[in-house]
């Protein structure tokens, strides 16, 4: 690994590659900390035989990676969602994660600040809003969709339909499989309008964009005037894959 100055930056990627392939119960906030195993426990197989230095960004580079790990740049930009409906903002959050469905994510309901009822937390809000400016550098994915669960895996699966088996799984090796890794920064203004507001949308949408052009007029011209260092800020955003039993 040819570190450079960006350590924290390496550090951060280093650690991204290492959670593709692992398991992730999609029920808690998406967060490196929260992958199941210890680090590079993989829960699917991945050709760790056939390796190769993957070029990151600039002069990042990872030695000994997967040829089954591939990276891409990202692009910089701002993103709205105004005025949804709970569930029009549950589908938003599933399908930039590569997910379908209308059940809420671990990290829907952490920056929603809901309790994880969906009919209670829908029963209550009225409209949800975001507006944010990503910084994705870059992107660490599986070149291919995983083709097959690893053996010790396999025999983990509950045989018959039982609960308190079940739960036991989902706590060792989670509900999905980690496949993509985005690496970047974000500033990101969520709004939740409660079922009392009197607030229409039309209201909600002016105040969101209001808000959203104020704090992000100066984010879009620092960042086409110059690129962001990889070293300046650093978080991370999954993509998953449901488990094929």
């Amino acid at each position: 690994m040819r570190m450079g100055d960006n350590s924290a930056a390496l550090y951060t990627v280093v650690n991204s590659i290492q959670a593709l392939g692992r398991g992730f119960d999609v029920n808690f906030d998406t967060r490196l900390l929260y992958c199941k195993g210890v680090t590079s426990s993989r829960i699917v197989e991945i050709d760790d035989d056939h390796t190769k230095d993957l070029l990151v960004c600039d002069d990042l580079v990872v030695s000994n990676v997967s040829r089954d790990i591939k990276c891409s740049q990202g692009t910089s930009g701002r993103e709205r969602s105004w005025a949804n409906n709970f569930y029009e903002m549950v589908e938003y959050f599933n399908k930039k994660a590569e997910l379908a469905g209308r059940i809420p994510l671990g990290s829907f309901n952490s920056v929603f600040s809901f309790t994880g009822s969906k009919e209670m937390d829908a029963a209550a809000t009225k409209s949800l809003a975001i507006d944010g400016y990503f910084i994705p550098l870059c992107t660490v994915e599986l070149a291919k969709p995983p083709s097959a669960l690893q053996a010790n895996v396999k025999r983990a699966i509950p045989s018959s339909w039982d609960p308190s088996a079940l739960a036991s799984f989902i706590e060792t090796f989670g509900t999905h499989v980690i496949t993509s890794v985005t690496i970047g920064g974000k500033d990101v203004i969520y709004v939740k309008q409660h079922q009392s507001s009197p607030l229409s949308t039309i209201e909600i949408k002016k105040y969101v964009q209001e808000i959203g052009d104020q704090r992000f007029s100066d984010s879009e011209i620092h960042t086409v005037s110059g690129p962001m260092k990889s070293k300046d800020k650093a978080s991370a955003s999954f993509v998953f894959l449901p488990m094929a039993f």
